[in-house]
């Protein structure tokens, strides 16, 4: 028995006594063996190197340490020295550890290495290591726990240059070992795609991308197949990086489905400036090619065109007083992300609360009732697509003003109007595959916040307007999805033979 499938025997044994909700308390997901070893592959310090320093943050069982060992052995040259340190917080799964050490140190022994384990049961965030931030390790590998912290949570408080708002713990560990690695030493975390734009992890991101290089990312297309436990749905992504020693220049991408299919795993690589935007917040791009349309070709945003992109200003608990159920004098109508389908705003539905009075109290939470796209801020995690768009035309309902609840967004011309053709055309670009299939590349959550809508990149204004024209009332979801892709394929493709987009 190999020490990777060992250690996942071991591990199965100990985490068969937790129930489900401890492990969620704990953030304990257990990672496949295919997948640890595809982690180990990429995470080896050069061959011949005489010492390997080995550090799992958030041990579990230890497989992914157990998958650097067991690759280190199996190399022609091996270490004379390797040297682990496991970090668990919960004391059930030391014995486990332990267990795995003696194998670890049987299998070396075979091989004439030496191994030695340090398993630390506690906190690695509040460990002497991680606050000392001192380099310690060749290899950092990690599936790190993914639970919310609150800003003032000791972990937070320890690790200042990593915190922005209500940070997720898995994204302090991140930043935390890119502390610790020595000159030249490898980093390869496990995670949720979250991390990658947005501005909470802002902060995580400027801190890992100035220590770390970023050499590649994988990311699973499927949102079970890469833990253990089938009941977990994440869309999850394994970024590889080196202790920072050159400028970067290219990233190697790669997919698939799950576990089951890495071996043919698709490899693309793209220039730093396609990946990382090179501004303050130095979010993540996932380039995709998308039936053969570069949605990033469009040089264009909204603000290109004069639009702004908004939040519903109406947030339902502070404004309980003023919402109510049923018309009356002075209300106006209240919109929900339930009022909003595929080119389709639907009011009244018979929800609870659909009118909200319009005051001199209420004045600063209602917009113009003028030409706007309505958006849904989140979708259901197995939606179809990510975006949930409708045009919302001018005197559709009544009232001078209108309420748009907070888990909206809305896109409106400040100072002047959006033609219907604008909005029709707008909408059905939003609700496109194309852009879905973009913004799962860039966002790796259900939810499209202002800030994603405002880096979208537009097609010029006249495509947008063809599309507006080409709509017709009535028209199936399916036959505008077919009319938005034509008209972006035709137009990408006239860009191209004038010579203004890369093949």
């Amino acid at each position: 028995m190999t020490i990777v499938e060992y250690t996942k025997k071991q591990g199965l044994q100990a985490t068969s006594t937790l129930q489900k909700k401890e492990q969620k308390a704990l953030g304990q997901y257990m990672t496949p063996p295919g997948v640890a070893r595809f982690m180990a592959q990429r995470s080896l310090p050069p061959e011949g190197q005489a010492v390997v320093r080995i550090l799992e943050p958030s041990a579990g069982a230890g497989i992914l340490a157990a998958a650097v060992v067991e690759s280190l052995l199996n190399r022609a040259t091996v270490p004379k020295e390797i040297l682990v340190t496991l970090f668990e917080i919960d004391p059930r799964l030391i014995p486990s550890l332990k267990k795995l050490a003696v194998q670890m140190r049987k299998e070396a022994k075979a091989r004439g290495v030496s191994l030695s384990v340090s398993i630390r049961n506690e906190d690695f965030l509040l460990s002497l290591e991680a606050l000392a931030a001192q380099p310690i390790a060749d290899v950092v590998i990690a599936n790190p726990p993914y639970f919310k912290i609150n800003a003032n949570d000791p972990r937070a408080l320890a690790h200042p240059y990593a915190i922005y708002g209500q940070p997720n713990i898995y994204g302090v560990f991140m930043a935390a070992c890119s502390n610790l690695l020595l000159p030249n030493g490898r980093w390869c975390f496990i995670t949720p795609r979250s991390w990658t734009n947005g501005l909470y992890f802002a902060a995580t991101r400027r801190h890992l991308f100035h220590n770390l290089h970023i050499d590649a990312m994988h990311v699973f297309e499927s949102r079970r197949d890469h833990f253990i436990d089938e009941e977990i749905l994440q869309e999850a992504m394994i970024t590889w990086a080196t202790a920072q020693a050159v400028p970067f220049t290219n990233i190697v991408l790669s997919s698939s489905e799950g576990s089951g299919d890495l071996a043919e795993s698709r490899l693309v690589q793209f220039p730093l400036n396609r990946v990382i935007s090179q501004d303050d917040e130095q979010a993540i791009s996932l380039p995709t090619d998308v039936e053969g349309l570069e949605v990033s070709s469009w040089t264009a945003t909204l603000s290109s065109y004069g639009l702004k992109v908004s939040t519903g200003p109406v947030v339902a608990f502070r404004a309980k007083d003023h919402i109510s159920e049923a018309s009356a004098t002075g209300t106006v109508p209240l919109l929900w992300m339930q009022h909003i389908s595929r080119m389709r705003v639907m009011w009244p539905i018979n929800k609870k609360r659909e009118h909200i009075q319009a005051s001199a109290a209420t004045a600063w939470m209602l917009v113009p009732n003028v030409n706007m796209v309505i958006m849904r801020r989140f979708s259901p995690k197995e939606d179809e697509r990510r975006v949930t768009a409708a045009p919302y035309f001018s005197g559709k309902l009544p009232g001078a003003m209108i309420g748009l609840e907070n888990h909206t967004n809305y896109i409106y011309r400040p100072g002047g109007t959006l033609t219907a053709i604008e909005t029709r055309g707008i909408a059905a670009y939003l609700n496109s595959q194309i852009v879905d299939q973009y913004l799962r590349t860039v966002a790796g959550n259900t939810q499209v916040n202002a800030t994603d809508l405002r880096k979208l990149p537009l097609p010029p204004h006249d495509i947008l307007l063809e599309i507006g024209r080409a709509l017709r009332a009535g028209m199936t979801w399916k036959r505008i999805d077919s009319i938005v892709e034509n008209i972006l394929g035709r137009a990408t493709n006239q860009f191209r033979e004038a010579g203004g987009l890369n093949a």
